[in-house]
């Protein structure tokens, strides 16, 4: 059935199971509380968390790239977020023995060399789903009602009613793609329960199953794509996953359907995507994620902008909750903690 591409829990300990190992002979030698650099915002009950361990904690968010390649190899455990790159380069000149990202993503982070170095890469998949799930809802709220177009309008001193006429939620076919993982599972269960929608999901794997609840699940991707009012993306980027809606997966889409990602932006193909809102093929989109991050591609800027609520728009804010965030922060030093007492003496 092809690449894996789900965002569930299997696959994201596939991927951490990459960059861990069983062992770690530099563990052994250690007499000293290892040493933590955070390089980028965290809640403060995680630092906790730590510190209370027994950790030594530098926290330095907003840590630039120069500085954290100058000072990594001081110490014994990274903690990131999304904006620091973690590089081959600085993972083979650190003493890193652990790097958590606050989150769920990895492709900032160089996991073949981390592999190669036997740094364990941890995240956090349960912090963000809420978050990400309802998000992606209010995208797909915004879109069929027009709710930031309207808003312009007013405070632009025009009252155009009647061009706002929208579409309801409710009985929409709405197709799932990543539909086993744990965002795609709690956006089906919000649509189902929330707005009678009609849940289409496909997945490479079985879709966990919500109790009481029953989702129809397709064999492709292409399926999908025709049959379905509004088309949702959750699966983590890969090599796999790249454009994984291409131009021709995007003609297939229903004339006046609306796509909506708030995973990785390059997971659809931009540029085809711009090409078939302009010309009418598709009604809209909900982007919270892009090709580059703020977008700079003269492509990119005239999607984000393109007129009458064509496209909602938000800045990768999917997990920028203060519930997330603290999720997040408690999950990965507890993650650190359990890691290094599995390797290491008692601190």
């Amino acid at each position: 059935m092809g690449p894996r591409h789900d965002s569930g829990p299997s696959a994201l300990e596939e991927t951490e199971t990459a960059a861990n190992t069983s062992t770690h002979p530099r563990f052994e030698q250690l007499t000293s509380p290892l040493r933590v650099l955070i390089s980028d915002p965290i809640d403060e009950e995680g630092i906790k968390i730590l510190k209370d361990a027994g950790f030594s904690v530098d926290n330095q968010p907003g840590l630039e790239k120069s500085k954290l390649a100058n000072i990594v190899d001081q110490y014994d455990v990274l903690i990131v977020r999304g904006r620091t790159k973690v590089d081959s380069a600085i993972i083979r000149n650190s003493r890193l023995k652990i790097i958590g990202r606050a989150g769920v993503g990895l492709d900032n982070i160089d996991l073949e060399a981390a592999k190669e170095k036997r740094v364990a890469v941890l995240n956090t998949p349960s912090a963000p789903t809420t978050s990400v799930a309802e998000l992606t809802v209010g995208l797909m709220l915004c879109l069929l009602r027009k709710i930031p177009f309207a808003d312009h309008s007013m405070k632009d001193g025009r009252w155009i009613k009647n061009q706002l006429i929208g579409e309801e939620l409710q009985s929409k076919k709405i197709g799932i793609i990543g539909r086993a993982g744990r965002i795609g599972n709690e956006v089906s269960r919000i649509l189902t329960v929330g707005f009678q929608a009609d849940v289409l999901g496909y997945d490479v794997i079985r879709p966990r199953g919500v109790p009481g609840l029953s989702y129809e699940i397709t064999d492709s991707i292409e399926d999908l794509l025709r049959r379905c009012d509004i088309v949702t993306i959750h699966v983590p980027y890969s090599p796999q996953t790249h454009n994984l809606l291409n131009e021709a997966r995007l003609r297939l889409m229903r004339k006046g359907s609306y796509i909506v990602n708030t995973s990785r932006g390059d997971i659809v193909e931009g540029p085809a995507l711009l090409k078939h809102l302009k010309e009418g093929h598709l009604s809209g989109a909900g982007l919270d994620v892009f090709h580059l991050e703020p977008p700079a591609d003269t492509w990119e800027k005239e999607l984000v902008n393109l007129p009458d609520g064509a496209t909602v728009v938000t800045c990768h804010i999917g997990a920028e909750t203060r519930q997330a965030q603290k999720r997040a922060s408690i999950e990965i030093a507890e993650r650190i903690k359990a890691e290094s007492q599995r390797v290491t003496p008692a601190l």
